[in-house]
């Protein structure tokens, strides 16, 4: 029985032993000499403008100012969205106006019948503008 005991001791000694012994202070520091004066600017996400609409048949033409930064650049894509005209619920947006579109106009094929609005959100890279304001609403 004493040899039971002995070993848990001596495995518990041994394990205190070794991380003792590879353990080190470790300092680190960062410098940057130099002298002068530095200026930072952010560039602010804009908000979309309200867009046009127009339906012919089944077909919905969307168009919509440029969205631009304070510097003048534009913005590199939009998120089109339709809603229902009457109740506001949001729609999925069908091809040729899907996903990120990398110009001021669109034209979403296969709508449904129905009265819709459409919005327009700027993006670029991760970050997301506003959302503009409602289009007119069309009837298909």
């Amino acid at each position: 029985m004493t040899g039971r005991r002995l070993v848990p001791a001596v495995t518990a000694g041994l394990l205190v032993l070794c991380l003792g012994a590879g353990s080190r202070p470790v300092d680190a520091a960062w410098s940057a000499p130099g002298s002068g004066a530095a200026t930072a600017a952010a560039a602010v996400m804009p908000t979309g403008t309200a867009p046009a609409a127009s339906a012919s048949g089944s077909s919905v033409t969307v168009s919509w100012p440029a969205a631009t930064f304070q510097n003048g650049a534009a913005v590199a894509g939009y998120v089109i969205k339709r809603y229902n005209a009457i109740n506001g619920s949001v729609a999925a947006v069908g091809s040729g106006c899907s996903g990120i579109v990398t110009t001021t106009s669109c034209t979403e094929q296969s709508v449904p019948s129905g009265a819709w609005i459409y919005t327009d959100t700027p993006v670029q890279l991760t970050w997301t503008g506003g959302e503009s304001s409602p289009s007119n609403s069309i009837t298909v």
